[in-house]
């Protein structure tokens, strides 16, 4: 199954990459920008390695869509496993037309999201792109343009964007200062911390490799 989804997503425009361990998977995320992930729950040879690499992907890059795909994990008690964990669909391998997973995988790149159509959950904190308001509890925050399309980016990947990355995707004039990139994430910060102080620099991660989006937990 694995060669005939590589050369079924090559075809359809996309560019596949493979991780064979879930410390593959985990450096590949951390190195590369994904946009989604087609997840086996086998991994390693431990039938619990992908529940575990699941939870760790909903820490650290929540807005990554999650489609699982599994022959030894077809119990109801696995399936709401992976739902409860984050997945954002799940299949039963030899049990669904391949069409039907590409095209689950193109709606989940159009909706970028776990939760509803349209709407991320990161953790406690929801973002409704559309309306531009982010929500903890029942306090809400409406966000620029600028700032909702800035999160949406980080949403969308999960290898760190740099100042570079959020220039060249558009976000900023291209002769932009890398100072002014790094001015305007601290305002969002700031603007997340009207919701819950510290929840800005929190759920917008700095780090020397760039800036990611963290899920917001209790």
């Amino acid at each position: 199954m694995l060669q005939q989804l590589r050369i079924d997503l090559h075809d359809l425009g996309y560019r596949p990459s493979v991780a064979a361990s879930v410390a593959e998977a985990r450096d590949l995320l951390e190195r590369e920008r994904v946009a989604a992930v087609l997840l086996d729950l086998v991994l390693d040879e431990s039938e619990d390695s992908g529940f575990g690499l699941l939870t760790w992907i909903r820490q650290h890059h929540p807005g990554l869509p999650v489609i699982v795909l599994s022959a030894a994990q077809v119990n109801s008690a696995s399936i709401r496993k992976a739902y409860e964990l984050g997945a954002s669909s799940y299949f039963v391998k030899g049990n669904v037309p391949m069409a039907h997973i590409y095209s689950d995988l193109a709606a989940r790149l159009v909706e970028r999201g776990t939760g509803r159509p349209g709407t991320y959950r990161f953790g406690r904190l929801q973002f409704d792109p559309t309306r531009r308001l982010m929500k903890i509890g029942e306090r809400e925050a409406r966000l620029t343009q600028q700032q909702a399309a800035l999160v949406l980016f980080l949403a969308q990947g999960s290898k760190p964007a740099t100042a570079r990355d959020l220039i060249q995707a558009g976000l900023f004039r291209s002769n932009a200062a890398h100072s002014t990139v790094h001015s305007a994430l601290l305002t969002l910060r700031r603007r997340l911390d009207e919701l819950e102080p510290g929840l800005g620099p929190t759920f917008v991660h700095a780090s020397a490799r760039g800036y990611s989006l963290v899920a917001v937990h209790e």
